[in-house]
């Protein structure tokens, strides 16, 4: 396929994910070699005969982070990728499921938007030399939850393997395979304007913590109104009047 690739990379730290851009790029150290960074950073080189430009975005969740900070830099990958990257890799271990990799798939779809999904393989690293049937299966099935939501588009890199040139040849094959099937080949900075609103519209729309805790206590006064007329009612011989209803908290019984 001709025409410029563009990749951005979106996963936890420590995961993998600036090392498999290394690899893709054919130096395994273009991007670790400054682990402190904040920062978006952006390499390109003629693979084939075709222009590949990779976006290595900061990891998620490092304890001394702005979480929110971190977010909006990673948006910045969008316009180092323009017009708009053709894939995210969201690379994470090979390992069984957990929240943080959960938490970092609601990061992801809440800052790209679902349209992102579509436009999104999965890459699993794993520094294992083998991996067994058995292993393979458990950990595949464990990790279904996260492989769903992307039409089950996946791939398990082995980073430490010295035969990483076909497994790129076949994960470039798997990115060429999804661009080619889309109308629009490529995510685009108005899909992230679409994102960005529809979370903000949310946030909007979500109760505060105040107003579901007031309409809580709203909700429990009227049950205790209920049960108040309710009780005055056979306390008073079967005789409903206004006292034996509640005022407030308080039942009024009739004499």
């Amino acid at each position: 396929m001709s025409g410029e690739l563009r990749i951005v990379l979106y996963g936890q730290s420590g995961q993998g994910k600036s090392t498999l851009g290394g690899i893709i790029l054919g130096n395994r150290e273009i991007f670790t070699s400054d682990k402190d960074s904040k920062k978006c950073r952006k390499e390109r080189k003629t693979i084939t005969g075709r222009d590949v430009v990779v976006v290595d975005t900061p990891g998620l969740f490092k304890v001394d982070d702005d979480g929110e900070e971190v977010v909006e830099e990673i948006k910045r990958s969008i316009k180092q990728a323009e017009p708009g990257p053709h894939v995210f890799l969201f690379v994470e271990r090979f390992k069984e499921i957990s929240q943080e990799k959960l938490d970092a798939l609601k990061t992801f779809q809440d800052t790209f938007g679902k349209q992102a999904v579509d436009y999104t393989i999965a890459v699993f690293t794993t520094k294992r030399k083998e991996i067994d049937a058995a292993f393979m299966q458990e950990t595949l099935k464990s990790l279904r939850r996260l492989t769903d939501q992307f039409q089950q588009r996946y791939f398990v890199f082995n980073i430490r393997d010295e035969q990483q040139g076909s497994q790129l040849d076949e994960l470039l094959g798997i990115i060429n395979k999804m661009t080619g099937e889309k109308c629009q080949p490529f995510y685009t900075s108005k899909m992230l304007q679409e994102a960005e609103e529809a979370l903000k519209t949310r946030k909007e729309t979500k109760p505060k913590p105040e107003e579901e805790w007031r309409s809580f206590y709203d909700r429990c006064g009227l049950i205790g109104m209920a049960v108040g007329c309710a009780a005055g009612y056979f306390i008073c011989g079967g005789e409903l009047t206004i006292r034996t209803c509640v005022t407030g908290n308080v039942i009024i019984f009739a004499y």
